[in-house]
């Protein structure tokens, strides 16, 4: 099997969102508890139904106002309005699939997960927990669910992502910076039939021509219709976008060596988020293993290799992977796979944790 025989895929419709925990003060709950929430509880759903003639659907942002103003009377216009904006979006804007980032206390860490209900609301005996523990229990009753997939370090996001660790408001929608937020979840993904794949480069110094030279050879090798994304700045990340997937695996595992030898592109599976990351971590445990076999089966046929090859073409290859070789070390090349992973452990161990808590 190889490492990369499955592929992320990113549905298209997938929507992309900041959810913040009080400053971080609900981080561990809404992780610990998968979930994630919104305050102002006086506005229940029960009265939002009824105020829509029975759907949760389709709720304009007057129809809001409406019930914000004569729930909360005592409000400005202003506070109105954000109260409004966080609430709409959680309840009407957001939909299973959807993308969350949670920021931690001062955004030293970021969780990010996919939501897996829709809207609902407990009561208010159910935020009591009926166990000691040791986090801040938050108290909002109007909530989602959500399967955390990863933890990313606030080092590891995008310096084009950084105008949300200043950003105010609770909930806001990150559309526009959907690609930042991709290219934390996999090495390489798929969306809109559109491959992506990064790597880092964490040489201190800039890249002299001679590099750069180098280094778009080796990439020309492979593909001249790539396009290449880069900060220009070093070290930093570079990122290949192409419609051939097996393009840009080809072209990522022989700069960063993340795979050892030939890809095999025949066969390559796409996987929806959860799928990808429920299967992810069997793999990450598996990849010694499968790189030593590989290697092994590599130098057992490396023989009839030669003599079926013709020796220019075997010079050729030997070739581009010794350069590849030599610039991956001076440019300090790896593959770009930010955070870790939470396995199907974790959450199973979280959740079991949660129901004791309620029983």
């Amino acid at each position: 099997m190889d490492v990369f025989s499955s592929i992320l895929e990113i549905p298209s419709d997938t929507g992309y969102w900041l959810v913040r925990a009080d400053g971080g003060k609900y981080y561990d709950d809404f992780f610990l508890n998968n979930f994630i929430a919104v305050s102002d509880n006086e506005i229940t759903l029960e009265m939002i139904s009824k105020y829509n003639k029975g759907s949760l659907v389709g709720i304009t942002t007057e129809f809001f106002k409406d019930i914000y103003s004569k729930v909360y009377s005592d409000w400005t216009s202003q506070q109105v309005a954000h109260a409004v904006s966080r609430t709409q979006k959680f309840i009407v804007e957001m939909k299973i699939g959807d993308l969350i980032l949670v920021p931690s206390r001062n955004s030293k860490d970021f969780l990010i997960g996919v939501i897996t209900s829709d809207v609902y609301q407990i009561t208010e005996e159910e935020v009591t927990s009926k166990v000691e523990v040791n986090f801040a229990i938050n108290p909002f009753l109007k909530r989602r669910n959500v399967k955390w997939i990863k933890e990313i370090s606030r080092r590891e996001i995008s310096d084009k992502l950084y105008w949300i660790l200043s950003a105010h408001q609770t909930i806001f929608n990150l559309e526009e910076n959907k690609d930042n937020i991709n290219q934390l979840l996999a090495p390489i993904y798929v969306q809109d039939g559109i491959c992506h794949g990064t790597i880092k480069i964490s040489k201190k110094e800039g890249l002299n021509v001679n590099e750069w030279y180098d280094f778009y050879s080796i990439i020309k090798e492979h593909s001249d219709e790539m396009i290449i994304k880069s900060n220009v700045q070093s070290p930093g990340l570079i990122e290949f976008v192409t419609e051939n997937a097996g393009t840009i695996i080809a072209v990522t595992t022989v700069l960063s060596g993340f795979i050892i030898g030939e890809v095999n592109i025949m066969g390559i599976k796409l996987k929806g988020i959860l799928p990808y990351f429920q299967s992810h971590k069997k793999g990450e445990l598996e990849m010694e293993v499968m790189v030593e076999e590989k290697r092994a089966k590599q130098l057992e046929n490396e023989r009839t290799q030669f003599e079926l090859e013709k020796e220019r073409e075997i010079w050729e290859t030997k070739k581009l992977e010794t350069q590849a070789e030599r610039l991956r070390l001076q440019l300090q090349i790896s593959n770009f796979d930010a955070g870790r992973v939470f396995g199907d452990q974790m959450q199973t161990d979280n959740q079991d944790d949660q129901d004791a808590g309620e029983s």
